[in-house]
């Protein structure tokens, strides 16, 4: 343990063999369900199947056609961007997986998918599902990885409160589908009912992805504070698949020059990040990005420099 906390390279090595000896190990004991799971299906009419095969082919036909409208936008909202000399920014690639194992454990709730580091898989990467937010990753291995669920006991999370403009940390509680948010002042006007997204300034989650819905305001009317609890929007329980944000290994290789590096990669602003220090706590030593700080920009001379806010 003394080793492995002082980053020795050999010790991350071990850990990573152990890590691929232990999904295995996971892999034999729910062969039994996996075999069970595809018997089931194995019976199942060939009218069902074919009524489920016609859903699902007019489903992605329809969000092919939404998909289409949705790059126009993409486009659209890039280039406002660079006239306002902002980054423009891409749909981040995904990676599916399916879920191999799972752990129940109220300090970290977590599960097994059947895709690691060999897959590009790393630890920290988000993972979601066809409705929101899942978790992160854990630890990876080189055929396997572990994800942290959100609601997992200590887990914490950066995410705007619908239209009300305030962005907090949303906490995993000791109950299932259950996360927390407290102090938040009374001005906002939080309801039940409204969704949590991702904030994106934690660098770690894109911004705009869902991931609770509020179930209950207490008011704390004494210290015009409110404490909010929220039910995540994925089905912790029942995941079967899940998508994991990155890059997946038959993506295009990255662009060499570093103008086009800067049109397809958003880079979270230091200058932000250190703004909001006070608001949103740092995030845990494995699952911290690195920032690039923006460029300096020259003035012109005779000009003063403008000071910050």
């Amino acid at each position: 343990m003394a080793l492995d906390r002082a980053g020795s390279s050999w010790v991350k090595q071990l850990n990573s063999g152990i890590g691929s000896l232990t999904d295995g190990i996971a892999r034999i004991v729910h062969a039994p369900a996996v075999w069970g799971t595809n018997l089931s299906l194995f019976l199942q009419s060939k009218t069902e199947q074919v009524k489920r095969i016609r859903a699902l082919e007019e489903e992605n036909l329809l969000l092919k056609g939404q998909m289409q409208q949705f790059f126009d936008l993409q486009k659209q909202l890039n280039e406002l961007r660079k006239l306002l000399h902002g980054q423009s920014t891409e749909v981040p690639n995904v990676l599916l997986a399916r879920l191999i194992a799972v752990n129940d454990n109220p300090e970290q709730r977590t599960f097994t998918i059947n895709r690691g580091i060999r897959d590009g898989v790393k630890p920290g990467q988000p993972v979601i599902d066809g409705q929101g937010i899942v978790g992160q990753i854990l630890r990876s291995s080189l055929t396997g990885a572990v994800v942290l669920k959100i609601d997992s006991r200590h887990y914490a999370l950066s995410v705007a409160i619908g239209d009300t403009g305030f962005v907090g940390i949303v906490r995993g509680t000791d109950t299932r589908d259950t996360l927390t948010m407290s102090r938040i002042p009374e001005r906002f006007k939080v309801k039940v009912g409204d969704l949590l997204t991702t904030s994106g300034l934690d660098g770690v989650f894109p911004q705009g992805y869902p991931v609770a819905r509020v179930t209950q305001v207490q008011d704390e009317r004494s210290q015009a504070f409110v404490n909010i609890t929220a039910r995540p929007v994925a089905d912790l329980d029942r995941i079967s698949q899940v998508l994991v944000l990155t890059d997946p290994p038959d993506a295009p290789p990255p662009p060499d020059s570093k103008a086009e590096q800067a049109s397809v990669v958003s880079i979270p602003s230091q200058r932000l990040i250190e703004s909001t220090q006070d608001i949103v706590p740092r995030a845990p030593d494995f699952l911290a990005p690195s920032f690039s700080a923006p460029p300096a920009t020259q003035s012109q001379p005779g000009q003063e420099k403008p000071h910050a806010q």
